[in-house]
This record gives structure tokens, C-alpha cells and sequence, in this order.
């Protein structure tokens, strides 16, 4: 368990939440139900046994499907909640950027605000007062250090939220999804502070949708799946098999990911990315290559030749964008004796930035053999500029 600062210890951890299913209107309703017995409700397991460690100086994400317990996780290292079972241990000061500026006062300044929240981390009116200049400065609010914070914009808040939280020297960092505060500008200076920060000795835990942000800060990812721990390791291990996992394709797309074929020749691995040795991605900007990386295995004696590689990509709803293979495309076809490394390229001239869906199929069509076929199975996102208008009105009729 932890011991040291910027130590965290999980230990065998449950959480059970109570949901209730009666819609109650008033307060009478809710104590005749309650009275009478009449009330609903059933216990929800948000972690299950959950253990892990993390030493101090490390950097580790936290990743999953929404759902999966991850802010759950956060929320109790943060001391927002008790576990149900187990031990929870946090070593030193710790810093959440859970909820930015959730414990701002809004009657209060901007400056009083920081005073308050230092005095709750146990650092004196004086230790403010050095670093309050620093704080104001880096959330671009010296104009409004003495206006009460119900005033602020909704981007004003956030930014002096993010600038307290990471300016008191933090022996524990726990993030959850609020780099997206204020312009792009200011992102870029959140995350050039969170960068900062690792190797620096301070512990970072970081839960992020965002996969190539996790790649760059973090060493080593947990998977989170339905309250347990799938997997714990590297980071590039852990995304390379999230970014398989068909779940995702589920919340990504309507369609439902399709798998067949004999098996004699079949995709072992498979991921996405930008390029052939980088973290796996699933969201490419203008002008970068899709490449599809996979580790293709045999089971049949000797060397196998002619094996067709081909991809789709289809939309959400599963229409048919581009479907081709290697040999419409005049290219060598695959050979391999065992197992062989496959690397396909991907350039597209992106009309239409959105959703899509990649499927992956490898075929011998002089045997008319199918292999190994994964339809609907990889989602990713093509970003870019949406033309404006997205459609032209050819008429309007109303009738009576």
C-alpha cells in the first residue's frame, strides 16, 4: 500500500452504488414510499476487486469505455468517495482536476477564491500570496482578480480552476477529461504544463478518450472494463489491444462487427495508426496516412502464396465508401510461412470528415477461399473542415 509521497496503493476495491427506480415528485411521495416499502431500487457495482500500485514519479492512464469506472477510480483517490471494500491510499498533496473550480465560492473574488482553496490544501495565506501572481498570469485573468467568480464565463472558471489545481506543487495529479478548457491556445499551455510535470517526481493519473494524449504522457495504461481490470502494462500493449477490442466498434457505429472465414490464414493482431511504428490511434487530421498494421499468422504446412489483401470503409450505418484490395490495385500479393508482418497505407483525399468504420479481409480467390474477413471491426474519425452549408434547400412546400 501506499506509503510514500506520491505513493497510491487500490487494494482489493469495491464500490456498490444504491439506484433507485421510483420517480418521485415531492418529498411526500418519496417518504410514503419509503414508509410503505414501495420504494425500487437495486445495487450497482461500480469496481469489483480492483487492485493496483503506483510509485511515485510515474505516469499511468486510465482507459475504458464510458462506464467502465474510471472517474469512479479518480473520485476515490480524491476522497469523494469510500470504498465499499478494500483499502485506498494516497501518499502526500494531491491535486484533482475532476471538476474544475467546483469548490470556488461564487459570492467570492477570483483572488479570495485562491486564498480559500490553498487554505484547503493546507498551505497558508503567505504561500498563496507568492504563488497568486503565477496563477492569475497563466489563466489571463489579472483584469478580473477582484470580481467575484459568479461573473465569469464558463472558460474564465475553468481556466482558474486548472491554474490553482496544478500551481500548489503536487505530490498526486489526478486528471479526468478537462485539458479541453478555454481556446486552443490555452489547451496547449494545459498540456505543456501536464508534460511538465512528468518525470519531475510527481505521480500522474490520467483517464483521457484522447489515445494519442495518453501515448505521449503515459508509460504505462490500466484498462478498465465493466469495473475490473483488463489489462495493466505498457502503454503501447494496452492501446494496440484496447483499439481491437469490438466494443468499441458498438459505440462508435451502427452496425454490428461481423467475423468469418476457414482460419487457415487469419489476422493474430491488428491496429491503427499514423504511422508504422507509433502509438495505435483512431483519429486522423488532414494529410495524414491511415496505417493498418497486422501480424498475419498460418496454420498451413510450407510456404502459402497469393493471399489477397483488401479493406473497406464504410459509414456509420454501414454504406459502402471505398472497398479494394491489392490486387485491383496491381500490387504483390502476400506470401508467408507462418507468420508475416503486414503493413497497409492509407491516403485519402477527405471529402466528408466524420465517423467511419474499416473492415479488413484476407482471401485466396483462385481457391475461392475466405480466409479470414472483419467487417465492421475498426471505427476511427477523419477530422477536417466541414463545408458550410453542409446541404442546399432545392424547396420547401407546405400544404394544407
Amino acid at each position: 500500500m501506499a506509503g510514500g509521497r506520491g505513493e497510491i496503493g487500490f487494494e482489493g476495491v469495491s464500490l456498490d452504488y444504491t439506484v433507485y427506480h421510483d420517480r418521485t415528485l415531492t418529498l411526500y411521495e418519496t417518504v410514503i414510499n419509503l414508509f410503505n416499502r414501495r420504494t425500487r431500487r437495486e445495487s450497482f457495482r461500480a469496481l469489483d476487486d480492483v487492485s493496483f500500485h503506483l510509485s511515485p514519479g510515474e505516469s499511468v492512464a486510465m482507459i475504458g469505455a464510458n462506464g467502465a469506472g474510471k472517474s469512479t477510480t479518480l473520485k476515490l483517490l480524491a476522497g469523494i468517495y469510500e470504498p465499499t471494500r478494500g483499502r485506498v491510499s494516497v501518499g502526500g498533496r494531491v491535486a484533482s482536476l475532476l471538476d474544475l473550480g467546483v469548490g470556488f465560492h461564487p459570492e467570492l473574488t477570483g483572488a479570495e477564491n485562491v486564498y480559500l482553496n490553498g487554505a484547503l490544501l493546507g498551505i497558508g495565506r503567505s504561500g498563496m500570496r507568492e504563488l497568486l501572481p503565477r496563477i492569475v498570469e497563466f489563466a489571463g485573468l489579472e483584469r478580473f482578480l477582484d470580481t467575484p467568480v459568479k461573473y465569469y464565463s464558463a472558460g474564465m472558471f475553468m481556466r482558474l480552476g486548472f491554474s490553482l489545481a496544478t500551481a500548489v506543487e503536487p505530490d498526486v495529479l489526478l486528471i479526468d477529461e478537462v485539458l479541453a478548457v478555454g481556446d486552443a491556445a490555452f489547451q496547449r499551455k494545459c498540456y505543456d504544463r501536464i508534460y511538465g510535470y512528468k518525470g519531475g517526481g510527481r505521480t500522474i493519473l490520467f483517464v483521457s478518450h484522447d489515445l494519442e494524449a495518453v501515448a505521449r504522457l503515459c508509460d504505462r495504461a490500466i484498462w478498465l472494463d465493466a469495473g475490473r481490470i483488463r489489462m495493466d502494462g505498457r502503454t503501447h500493449d494496452v492501446l494496440a489491444a484496447y483499439s481491437e477490442a469490438p466494443s468499441l466498434v458498438a459505440t462508435a457505429t451502427a452496425v454490428t462487427p461481423r467475423e468469418w472465414g476457414s482460419r487457415e490464414v487469419w489476422m493474430d493482431s491488428v491496429s491503427l495508426g499514423r504511422d508504422a511504428e507509433g502509438p495505435p490511434c483512431r483519429s486522423f487530421r488532414p494529410g495524414e496516412k491511415i496505417v493498418v498494421r497486422m501480424d498475419v499468422r498460418s496454420s498451413l504446412p510450407g510456404e502459402v502464396a497469393d493471399v489477397v489483401a483488401g479493406f473497406s470503409i464504410h459509414r456509420p450505418d454501414g454504406s459502402l465508401v471505398i472497398g479494394v484490395n491489392n490486387m485491383e490495385l496491381d500490387q504483390p500479393l502476400l506470401r508467408l510461412t507462418g507468420r508475416a508482418g503486414l503493413v497497409l497505407e492509407i491516403d485519402l483525399e477527405v471529402m466528408e470528415p466524420g465517423n467511419y468504420v474499416m473492415g479488413l479481409a484476407l482471401t485466396d480467390p483462385g481457391k475461392r477461399m475466405d480466409y479470414h474477413w472483419r467487417d465492421f471491426f475498426y471505427p476511427f474519425t477523419l477530422e477536417g473542415e466541414r463545408k458550410e452549408p453542409p446541404m442546399k434547400l432545392r424547396s420547401a412546400t407546405w400544404k394544407w
